[in-house]
């Protein structure tokens, strides 16, 4: 029987996937598992159960097997793809001490450490200051799916996309200035070792087998951030290309020339940077914060009677929205999505502006939609200033199947859009790793392009009249800048 298939394991916040992928690295069974709704202890921390993760990774594994029917013989690999910026750490025995702590926990928040150290660091310190016990059984801090991958081959490491300190991205190692002057020390003995996504680490135990029906002996590759798994789904290793996740968040993430220095795997302010799937591809991040979450806000709390309309007619919400807003011309309404904050100012706000005794409702609800993809098309712009160009453009995540938002981002671009015929982008890309990994696939041969499900085209007049909204907002945003500022003060 051949090795067919690569299982791609994919762990969110909210879902766990495991996706079968062919040998075209394409996803053609999937089958997820929902994860334990955050634990909240006090206000602002943000946990889940580790030891539960794992019985959840297990129940996703067998799961495809059994929608799939694929024997585990025609795996010939498992790779992943999981969350970033998280802390699970466990002891010298490899048990959690702790439950698994997401980057929505705020605990680092207050926390101010030198050297600009990030917020897995800043955890540390809380934890050592406040819970020491615990602090002090801590052996190796892991992301959340580099804990999973330990638990499948009892081996510990991390990949350069998503390490808990950071690292010099030439030289592959942890830049450790600072944290003798935090006062954790420690720390510095609890670092895994770092590889590349497209490494294989290890191998299916004899136990992992028995728990979720693997072969043992499978290969087990290191995998990706989320972030940068996506990227590489949406065929992501040459400069030039941007993959823009229109979900939550609202990222964009641009590959940049090998040359570029970038010395720190997070860097404060408004650009992320982080390594890639191997050696010579880096990547630069930016956010607006808020995204597909201000979307769905909106409509929970202004628009309840449109999502009784289409629950009147047997569709969702959004294809009713589809259908009130197809050939609208764009609005002069302003709106700002900050429903978060931004990354960069915590103070930003969501707001409207240029409403009048005349704006419809339909022009309200256009004008979210245009104001999340202004405004991260601004951010694209602050991107190239960094990366280059951006030619090679993919629209991914669940707001990438709005009609609506695939053109208006090739008309506010400039420039064509792409959009992957899988929805399964993680996944893809965690598989993409594996290929690698297997078949020592480089940037300058063969590389899994995904399956295009679309191509939007820009209009030339409607990108006219968008170049000159875009200005527009970012007067309106620097006008509201000390105004956020002040209402600060405000509870």
């Amino acid at each position: 029987m051949g090795k067919q298939y690569i299982l791609a394991i994919d762990r969110g916040q909210s879902k766990i996937k495991a996706a079968l992928c062919n040998d075209e690295v394409e996803v053609v069974f999937v089958n997820s598992e929902e994860c334990q709704e955050i634990q909240v202890r006090q206000p602002g921390w943000a946990e889940q159960d580790m030891k539960l993760m794992w019985k959840q990774t297990i129940c996703a594994i067998k799961g495809v097997f059994n929608k799939s029917g694929v024997n585990p013989k025609e795996i010939a690999a498992v790779s992943f793809s999981g969350q970033g910026g998280g802390n699970f750490m466990i002891d010298k025995e490899g048990k959690p001490v702790y439950p698994g702590v997401l980057s929505l926990d705020n605990r680092h928040e207050n926390i101010f450490l030198p050297q600009n150290l990030p917020r897995t660091l800043a955890f540390m310190y809380w934890l050592k200051k406040n819970e020491p016990e615990v602090y002090s059984k801590v052996r190796w801090i892991l992301g959340c799916k580099d804990y999973l991958r330990y638990c499948l081959t009892g081996k510990v490491n991390v990949d350069i996309s998503d390490t808990p300190a950071p690292v010099d991205l030439e030289e592959k190692k942890y830049i450790l200035e600072g944290l003798d002057e935090a006062g954790i020390s420690e720390v510095k003995e609890m670092l895994p070792e770092i590889l590349y996504a497209s490494e294989i680490c290890g191998c299916v135990t004899n136990q992992a087998a028995q728990e979720t029906g693997l072969l043992e002996g499978t290969p087990v590759v290191v995998g990706a951030h989320d972030m940068i798994a996506c990227s590489l789904g949406a065929g992501g290793y040459r400069p030039g290309h941007l993959t823009i996740i229109l979900g939550t968040l609202g990222i964009n993430i641009a590959v940049v020339n090998e040359k570029i220095k970038l010395k720190k795997s997070v860097s404060s302010g408004k650009f992320f940077m982080f390594g890639g799937a191997f050696k010579g591809v880096k990547t630069v991040t930016t956010s607006i914060g808020s995204a597909c979450n201000t979307v769905n806000w909106v409509l929970d709390t202004m628009f309840i009677e449109e999502k009784k309309e289409a629950k009147s007619l047997g569709i969702s919400v959004f294809t009713l929205l589809e259908r009130k807003l197809r050939g609208m011309q764009p609005t002069n309404v302003i709106f700002q999505p900050y429903l978060m904050g931004t990354f960069y100012n915590s103070a930003a706000k969501l707001g409207w502006a240029g409403i009048h005794m005349g704006t419809t409702r339909e022009e309200l609800l256009l004008s979210v939609f245009q104001g999340v993809c202004i405004s991260m098309c601004i951010e694209i712009e602050r991107l190239e200033k960094k990366a280059g160009k951006l030619d090679d453009v993919w629209l991914v995540g669940g707001g990438s199947e709005s009609s609506i938002w695939r053109q208006m981002f090739a008309d506010m671009l400039g420039r064509s859009v792409h959009i992957c015929k899988t929805n399964e982008v993680g996944c893809r890309g965690a598989a993409v790793c594996a290929e690698i990994a297997l078949k020592g696939f480089t940037k300058d041969t063969y590389f899994g392009i995904p399956k295009e499900g679309g191509v939007y085209y820009p209009n030339p007049r409607m990108t006219a009249i968008y170049k000159e909204q875009i200005q527009i907002y970012k007067n309106a945003y620097d006008m509201a800048v000390p105004v956020w500022e002040q209402q600060k003060s405000y509870k």
